[in-house]
């Protein structure tokens, strides 16, 4: 089963010791057949001089790792097909020798989560033709 936006189980809060509420409502982007997960999304403050950056966790094989995305050039039209989201480079990963994982490997699984997460992680329902573009 390939990577999918859903909403996170009480059960899987528990299981991975994860930071929501339960019941919350939390959406994760999950492939459960490999376990892996990823969540997080677009972060910062312009009006604070910080940058809009993408911070996600990223689950793999019983490592996590934290991950910090500089934005490309994303489609400001939201009725524009395909709507285009663009991670331009990586910009923070911890731990930086990846807790033991091979680095093709690991950006390659990166890669087809965000392409799954799409502009929002949920639903992608104001965008279900994306074109997912990566300057890494």
């Amino acid at each position: 089963m390939p990577f999918v936006n859903e909403v996170v189980s009480d059960d899987d809060i528990d299981r991975y010791n994860l930071p929501f509420a339960k019941g919350g409502g939390q959406w994760w982007t999950r492939d459960q057949e490999r376990d892996l997960y990823l969540w997080g999304g677009e972060s910062g403050n312009p009006a604070r001089d910080e940058d809009i950056v993408g911070s996600f966790n990223f689950y793999i094989h019983g490592i996590y790792l934290k991950i910090t995305l500089e934005l490309g050039e994303w489609s400001k039209d939201w009725d524009v097909k395909p709507y285009v989201v663009a991670w331009k480079k990586i910009l923070h990963l911890q731990p930086p020798e990846l807790g033991g994982l091979e680095q093709a490997y690991t950006l390659s699984l990166l890669k087809e989560a965000l392409a799954a997460y799409g502009a929002d992680g949920r639903r992608n329902k104001g965008v279900p033709e994306r074109l997912v573009l990566f300057g890494f």
